[in-house]
């Protein structure tokens, strides 16, 4: 996936998405366990981000809706949370 494709895709979410889902409990996003949510939690989020469950990659914890795809409604769950 191209980064131009993911740059477009998160803009897009910042529209549609951005007052998704507190009521989905998805607020987990320190990805990486270091006890804050930052620029890392986004590039961790970038990299999983079009993948699904059995794909080399796929990060179950940023799959905020449970549909087993990380898509630009999860990073609009994300940007709820934060």
């Amino acid at each position: 996936m191209s980064k131009v494709w993911k740059s477009s895709v998160i803009a897009t979410s910042l529209v549609l998405f951005a007052g998704a889902a507190f009521a989905q409990g998805a607020c987990d996003t320190d990805y990486n366990g270091d006890g804050v949510t930052d620029a890392s939690d986004v590039e961790i989020f970038q990299a999983t981000l079009g993948k699904q469950q059995g794909d080399d990659g796929f990060l179950a914890q940023a799959d905020h809706d449970g549909d087993g795809a990380v898509t630009a409604a999860d990073y609009g769950i994300f940007l709820s949370c934060n």
